[in-house]
């Protein structure tokens, strides 16, 4: 279990996975990724469905026109004294002040003054002052428990996404208030007062949970105080909004102003107060812009919302949570990227991974979740892209490296071939097949215990074995190899030839649809290849004489055989004996498995005897050129197209008969084919290999568009 482990560590896809897991991570903590992270909160801010206008606040905004209307910049002291007694009128539950007032704005201001002081419902507004920013304090004679602070804290953008509702002011400041305006006008509303916790602060039915520097997409970000993320309400109206000409003429119903929270403020578009918020974000206009006075009542309606439980505070992953994510993600592009080399396809499923990333990012945001959103993107397109050039640079050096194999064990057979013909001399010896076969219970390289026979032929046999160095002692297929004669110089050729092969064969054996290569060794000058134990049956036993087996399943199963055949023949490799007995239906997941690759059955002499040039193959299913010692890539796309049609006929390959036109006649033999079937079916196994498919790729498009 150990050594698997370690085997599952060192794969690509982990590998690559991993280390650009780690990178990532540490480009978010050294905040390279924070402004890309704040760019795609504020897409989903905008694109998330607004809620409808509180309901519990209302609006006094000092609008253009009141500034035309009285031809005041600023509202003197008389007319906020006016506004606020037809307000108080109503009875509303609380009045927030968003005017500055510690400088006199005649006429009325000691009126203003008097008035805010004898009222317990009125909060006005000072600034703690920071980073560079005044002080303000609040009018002269207002208690700083009575106040409310105005700061709001921006991002390094300008933008604002916190609402900061706590502070500790320092000694120096003019503002001692510890709470914000929005803060005092939802506590006044809800008459509860709040529970600071080691937890956070628990305020009504909800435990409020300060902001980290790092919460969400935000790294190293200045969190002091208590804050929490912003939850906006919409872009258009947080609240009903009156005017100051609206309460001046009397024109507003005493409904809209009874038990609610009161914001006076400034909305005229030329007020210095008009701040930058996630709407206004990649906007060339100001339409994404709000009043400070908008931007408390979202904070005091967020407040509200999260007290009564009806709307849920913003929520984070913590950061094994993050770490977590963004490494799965990674992970997942590395899979990708792995399993799928057609460049066509890896694009459209990198961009559905990257859809469904996105989308489940947004769906998680309409449920008050913030969760890293470019991290795993970008882990997701670099392992991708990181996978997909390590396999291909693993490919090409597989490619060149089995080239060089083949051409050795070409040579090496034709050598071998040749010392065959010649015959020998009195010193060689020559066997006449395999005699000595071993025993059950006999141990191989100290190591593999034969348990059974499964098959022999001229000089080979097949066992199967029992590792009994491995804990449980699993199966393994045994394959024993004599070389045809035993003299020196034949033994020496034989045995780079078996070398070459295993090398072959270990790196065939990569793909899960291939027995993997467990060892291969020598002994008493016979040779040994020790492979996985495929555990299923072959398609020979499925293949019943006369049955007829449907066409979606004869096309799944040609399909899965030549998807194999796409890995082999992108090495260079030829098969050049497939037939149902060498495709077994695993019965672990029903995949079909290709076995009984191997070159070195070429050199046995009994072949020789028959047809000097005959290549390795099975009647009913080599092709003419195959046969001739001339095998090509698409005589493996011969063999499946038999496979195909004596699937579909329920005849043997053998038994099939070609016309005088050298078509093969089968189309009668089979129940309702389709004719685009049958046109594939019939180029695969075209007599001529010119005319017949030229590469797998073009077999699987064509059945892809069935």
């Amino acid at each position: 279990m150990l050594t698997n482990f370690r085997n599952l560590l060192t794969q690509p896809v982990v590998v690559i996975s991993l280390i650009t897991g780690v990178l990532l991570v540490g480009a978010q903590r050294l905040e390279m990724l924070e402004s890309v992270e704040l760019q795609a909160f504020d897409q989903m801010m905008q694109r998330r469905t607004p809620l409808a206008p509180d309901p519990r606040l209302l609006i006094v905004g000092f609008s253009a026109e009141d500034i035309q209307k009285l031809n005041q910049g600023s509202p003197t002291g008389e007319t906020l004294d006016t506004v606020l007694t037809k307000l108080e009128r109503y009875q509303p539950k609380v009045i927030g002040l968003d005017f500055f007032r510690d400088r006199p704005v005649e006429p009325g201001h000691q009126k203003f003054l008097t008035h805010i002081k004898n009222s317990s419902r009125i909060v006005p507004i000072c600034t703690v002052g920071a980073n560079n920013v005044e002080s303000v304090p609040p009018p002269i004679g207002v208690e700083a428990e009575n106040a409310g602070f105005a700061d709001i804290p921006e991002d390094g953008d300008g933008l604002i996404r916190r609402n900061l509702l706590v502070v500790t002011p320092s000694a120096k400041s003019n503002c001692q208030t510890p709470a914000s305006l929005g803060f005092q006008l939802a506590l006044q509303y809800l008459n509860i007062q709040p529970k600071f916790t080691s937890g956070g602060m628990q305020l009504g039915k909800t435990l409020f949970k300060r902001l980290e520097p790092d919460s969400g997409g935000y790294q190293k970000i200045d969190a002091s105080g208590f804050q929490i993320l912003l939850n906006y309400r919409s872009q258009m109206m947080v609240a009903q909004q009156v005017s100051f000409s609206d309460v001046l003429g009397d024109r507003i119903q005493p409904i809209s102003v009874r038990n609610r929270v009161i914001l006076i403020g400034s909305t005229a578009p030329s007020s210095q107060d008009i701040r930058n918020t996630p709407y206004s974000n990649g906007k060339r206009d100001d339409s994404g812009k709000m009043p400070g006075v908008a931007i408390h009542a979202h904070m005091v309606s967020q407040i509200l919302d999260a007290a009564s439980g009806k709307r849920p505070l913003f929520w984070f992953l913590p950061e094994w949570g993050e770490i977590f994510w963004i490494w799965g993600w990674t992970f997942a592009g590395g899979i990708l990227g792995w399993r799928i080399q057609h460049p066509l396809r890896l694009g459209l499923f990198s961009v559905g991974g990257l859809v469904i990333l996105l989308f489940s990012g947004f769906v998680t945001f309409t449920y008050a979740g913030w969760i890293p959103l470019a991290s795993p993107a970008l882990g997701f397109i670099i392992a991708t892209v990181g996978v997909l050039g390590y396999t291909s640079f693993q490919n090409k050096q597989e490619k060149e490296k089995i080239a060089l194999q083949i051409k050795d064990q070409n040579e090496n057979i034709s050598l071998l071939q040749a010392l065959l013909r010649e015959g020998g001399n009195s010193r060689t010896q020559i066997r006449t097949g395999l005699h000595d076969s071993l025993q059950p219970d006999r141990l191989l390289n100290k190591r593999y215990k034969v348990t059974e026979m499964l098959g022999s032929g001229g000089f080979s046999y097949t066992y199967l074995a029992e590792d009994t160095y491995r804990p449980g002692k699993p199966m393994c297929v045994v394959k024993h190899l004599q070389p045809a004669r035993t003299d020196e110089v034949f033994l020496e050729l034989a045995r780079r030839l078996f070398k070459t092969e295993a090398e072959i064969l270990d790196i065939l054996g990569h793909h899960n649809q291939i027995p993997q290569l467990m060892a291969y060794f020598e002994e008493s000058k016979e040779f040994y290849l020790v492979q996985e134990y495929i555990e299923g049956d072959t398609l020979q036993e499925e293949f019943i004489p006369k049955k007829l087996i449907p066409e979606a399943e004869v096309v799944s199963c040609v399909k899965d055989v030549l998807q194999i055949l796409k890995f082999v023949h992108d090495r260079g490799v030829i098969h050049r004996d497939i037939k149902p007995s060498n495709l077994i239906r695993r019965k672990q997941d029903q995949r079909i498995v290709l076995i009984d690759f191997g070159a070195v059955k070429q050199i046995q002499p009994q072949m020789l005897a028959e047809n000097p040039t005959i290549a390795v193959g099975t009647a009913g299913y080599a092709p003419p050129e195959q046969f001739m010692g001339h095998p090509r890539l698409n005589s493996d796309i011969y063999a499946v197209g038999m496979i195909g049609i004596e699937a579909l006929t329920g005849t043997p390959a053998k038994n099939l008969e070609r016309e005088e036109t050298t078509a093969l006649a089968w189309q009668h033999l089979a129940q309702e084919t389709s004719q685009e079937l049958t046109d594939i079916l019939d180029k695969m196994v075209t007599f001529d290999f010119q005319k017949r498919y030229q590469s797998v790729e073009e077999v699987l498009q064509s059945l892809d568009n069935l």
